[in-house]
């Protein structure tokens, strides 16, 4: 019937005068796993079509049935297929900044009501927001972990603002 898979590959890549080592790299998977599936292993779908692509195979024995793919469909879906994963694998860093987002906003909505029902201004709050913006990207980290700090405080714990000092009366000349 068919020939097993491994085999195929084995007899393309020797035919090609290929090591395993170089096919790997042509390919940007593992030696090992290129080993695993000229032994006859499962490997995915997507470093089955990566090998398939570097040696420039457009039929491949699958089970009973034999695949057959058009080179540009072939690596218009190793592309996709590559993108796919590198996404997969910023995910985690995207929720986390997403949290971090969140977190932020809600501790700052926390601060400017509790400003707001101290009675500063919407001037003073824009001002210190614009003095805020203007910040190094270290200094804007930093003064965010403590604006959240001051947020996850009670407000029992919040030093009254101090009141400018009344400005001494002007002395009188001829006393």
């Amino acid at each position: 019937m068919f020939e097993p898979l491994g085999d195929v590959i084995r007899l393309r890549r020797l035919q090609r005068n290929l090591t395993q080592e170089r096919l790997a790299k042509m390919a940007g998977v593992s030696r090992r796993q290129l080993s695993l599936l000229e032994d006859g292993r499962n490997v995915s779908l997507l470093f089955l079509t990566k090998i398939a692509a570097a040696l420039e195979l457009t039929e491949l024995p699958v089970g009973g049935l034999r695949l057959r793919s058009s080179q540009p469909e072939l690596a218009t879906i190793v592309r996709a297929a590559d993108v796919l994963e590198r996404l997969k694998q910023s995910l985690p860093t995207w929720i986390s900044a997403a949290g971090e987002i969140t977190s932020a906003a809600a501790s700052l909505d926390e601060m400017l009501g509790r400003a707001l029902a101290a009675g500063v201004s919407v001037r003073e709050i824009e001002h210190a927001a614009e003095r805020l913006a203007s910040l190094p990207a270290e200094e804007q980290e930093a003064a965010g972990e403590t604006l959240r700090s001051l947020a996850s405080r009670e407000p029992a714990v919040r030093m009254p603002r101090p009141r400018p000092a009344a400005k001494p009366a002007a002395r009188r000349r001829g006393r």
